[in-house]
C-alpha cells in the first residue's frame, strides 16, 4: 500500500466527492472488506455499495486484494490503495492574470514544488533527512530576512564550489515563512 495517493484528474475527484464513498473509505481499518461487509456496516443496500466500490476501484482509489468463493459465490475484497488521499491543486489551476511581476510570490511555482513533493512521496523517493520543518516559532520580519540571507549565501557557496559535471539528483529547495493565526492577531 502506498502512503499517499494524489488525485490528478477531475474523474478521480468526482469519484471521491460522493459522501457515501467517503463513508466507504472511512469504514476500512486494517483488513480488506467485501461489498457485503460494507453494506452491513453502513446499513446500505448491497447493490448501492457495490456501485460505489466499482466507481472507486475504476479510478484507482480502491484495489481488489482478494477473491474468496463462499457457497459458490465469488466474494471480492477491496482495500484503499493508499493511507492518505489528497487532491492535486493543478486540477483547479485557475488565474485571471497568468503573468506575475518580479518580486511577487509565484503561486504556480509553489504549486509546482508541492506537486514535486507529492510525486516524490508517491515514488517513495523523499528522504526524511531532506525535510526540515519548524512550526509555530516566533520570528520577526528582520529575523526571517536574516535567515533567508544565510540560506541563500550557503546555497550559492555550495553551487560555486561544485564541479561542473555534477550528476546528483535535482532537488527543489523552498523556504517559506507562513504567518499563522492571522485572524487571532488581528482580533487582539
Amino acid at each position: 500500500m502506498k502512503d499517499l495517493l494524489v488525485l490528478r484528474d477531475l474523474e478521480c475527484v468526482k469519484a471521491i466527492a460522493h459522501p457515501r464513498r467517503i463513508d466507504i473509505l472511512n469504514a476500512f481499518d486494517k483488513e480488506p472488506l467485501s461489498a457485503k461487509q460494507l453494506s452491513e456496516m453502513l446499513d446500505e443496500p448491497h447493490a448501492k455499495i457495490n456501485y460505489h466500490i466499482k466507481t472507486l476501484y475504476n479510478v484507482g482509489i480502491l484495489e481488489l486484494v482478494e477473491e474468496k468463493i463462499k457457497s459458490g459465490i465469488v466474494e471480492k475484497y477491496y482495500y484503499p490503495t493508499a493511507n492518505n488521499v489528497v487532491m492535486s491543486r493543478k486540477i483547479i489551476d485557475y488565474t485571471l492574470d497568468p503573468t506575475s511581476k518580479d518580486g511577487e510570490v509565484s503561486i504556480s511555482d509553489f504549486e509546482n514544488t508541492v506537486e514535486n513533493f507529492y510525486n516524490a512521496v508517491e515514488q517513495d523517493a523523499l528522504k526524511l533527512e531532506n525535510v526540515l520543518e519548524y512550526r509555530n516559532i516566533k520570528l520577526s520580519d528582520s529575523e526571517i530576512v536574516e535567515l533567508q540571507q544565510v540560506v541563500k549565501d550557503k546555497v550559492e557557496a555550495i553551487l560555486a564550489n561544485r564541479k561542473e559535471n555534477n550528476e546528483e539528483k535535482k532537488n527543489d529547495l523552498i523556504m517559506v515563512a507562513v504567518p499563522v493565526d492571522l485572524e487571532k492577531e488581528t482580533a487582539e
